[in-house]
């Protein structure tokens, strides 16, 4: 067989190793295909046709394949660094019909930090803010700006201190629910409440694993100041299935979090694979807390949980499985149709706040549905995104989407706080890293402080 010219052999070694990478990675049939090529891709110069001397296959057509080759290196290079960019760039305007832009909060200045702890009482809006007036759904309208933060008192001393609170000294008791449907509380009888939530923490678990830990030790010193009922995850808890190393640092964490505090989760296409869609591993290791009242699907991709002690129902989608389980969840989130839904899902939108391919599956096959679902929370893509539609019976559902951890530098370790107040039917949220000791990873900080109006 005749041998590789020496020009080829760099373009060779790029292309197979970079498709290697994604095959591997992403465990997609494309991506094999390619490095298999690669890998015979001498074997094709046996069979062109050889000069009269006998000689080397004909020239232009070596250059052609070496020519293809390179183009073809070239663009997985670049679509493999692409996706490890940062995240610092602008976001783009919405562009998906069906949408409005979310809230955009004017600056506030933070109140200084108060000497003595402070209650979990909500700050008073100063100025009523006007409800949104319905738009057809193929407009693309802006909700009003509100005045103030609606957020509650013990953000504010938080985000200013430096020194964290000790970690408790005790296990907290994991909030149990009633499985049987009961009338729901009365809102006056409910402290503001939160979800810590952490997305795409697939990074950590592969080279980082001190930052995991450090975003389990924050949750558990924060939990009782935000009054936090759990930690949920969006999924993509490990960068890759086949690693035992990736799960094991993985599993240090959420461990350390289970000690004292729920941990709800849905699976990624990390943890399953992308195309494979194997859930061995990720059954094996149980990462999510499971009390007597979660109720799971036939073999366990999807859940859901109902909260009649804080009006809610959480709601898990595994990877690829939104529109064969979608009979199901429909069935039983219409059973706690009392319930607002908060709905746990990799991928619903892109980083530019349109729905992804999955979203509209999960939107059309679920959300039209489903009214009482009033909230999803996503990761999967890089950045940071806001979505929302009204629909025709009135009811607004928002979608939140963050995932920094492939900004190397500037955007390891964050977490949301998400702050529900039983009064107002508001969610404040903010942004931090525990890790880099940072709130906010935009320097516009509105797109990682702010407020959902009347959203559950």
């Amino acid at each position: 067989m005749p041998q590789t010219a020496a020009f080829e052999k760099p373009f060779l070694i790029v292309f197979g190793y970079v498709s290697y990478m994604h095959a591997r990675e992403y465990e997609s049939v494309p991506y094999a295909a390619l490095f298999v090529e690669t890998i015979f891709r001498p074997v094709s110069y046996a069979m062109l046709p050889k000069n009269r001397s006998g000689g080397d296959p004909m020239t232009k057509t070596r250059l052609f394949h070496a020519l293809w080759l390179l183009l073809l290196a070239a663009v997985c290079t670049l679509m493999f660094f692409w996706r490890r960019e940062s995240t610092k760039s602008a976001q783009g305007t919405i562009p998906f019909e069906d949408t409005v832009v979310a809230v955009v909060t004017p600056d506030r200045t933070p109140a200084p930090l108060p000497t003595v702890p402070p209650t979990l009482q909500v700050v008073e809006e100063l100025v009523p803010t006007p409800k949104p007036t319905q738009q057809p759904v193929e407009e693309l309208v802006t909700t009003p700006e509100p005045t103030i933060f609606e957020i509650t008192e013990v953000f504010v001393p938080l985000i200013r201190t430096q020194t964290p609170a000790p970690l408790p000294t005790a296990p907290f008791p994991i909030p149990t629910s009633v499985p049987s449907p009961s009338p729901a509380p009365d809102p006056d009888s409910i402290a503001p409440f939160s979800l810590i939530w952490f997305s795409d923490t697939q990074y950590y678990a592969y080279k980082k694993p001190e930052i995991f830990l450090s975003m389990a030790d924050w949750a558990l010193r924060v939990r009782t100041d935000y009054n936090a009922l759990a930690v949920v995850c969006t999924g993509d808890i490990v960068d890759n299935r086949n690693y035992t190393r990736h799960w094991t640092n993985a599993e240090k964490a959420i461990d350390r979090v289970r000690e004292s505090m729920p941990f709800y989760c849905v699976a990624g296409n990390h943890d399953v694979g992308a195309d494979k869609v194997d859930y061995t591993q990720y059954f094996a290791y149980d990462f999510c807390t499971a009390p007597e009242a979660m109720e799971f699907s036939e073999d366990g991709r999807c859940w859901v949980l109902p909260l009649y002690r804080y009006g809610i129902l959480l709601i898990g989608i595994g990877w690829q499985n939104d529109v064969t389980y979608a009979d199901w969840l429909n069935g039983r989130i219409h059973a706690y149709s009392d319930l607002s839904g908060v709905l746990l899902v990799h991928s619903f939108l892109n980083d530019d706040g349109s729905l992804s391919v999955n979203g509209k599956r999960v939107e059309k096959a679920i959300l039209r549905r489903s009214p009482s679902v009033r909230l999803v929370l996503c990761g999967h893509n890089d950045g940071s995104a806001r979505w929302s539609k009204t629909y025709d019976d009135g009811h607004t559902v928002n979608a939140m989407m963050y995932n920094f951890q492939d900004d190397k530098k500037y955007g390891l370790g964050y977490a949301r706080v998400l702050m529900f107040n039983p009064k107002t039917r508001n969610i404040a949220v903010t942004t931090y890293s525990p890790y880099l000791n940072d709130y906010n990873y935009y320097k516009n900080a509105e797109r990682d402080t702010f407020t959902l109006h009347d959203a559950w």
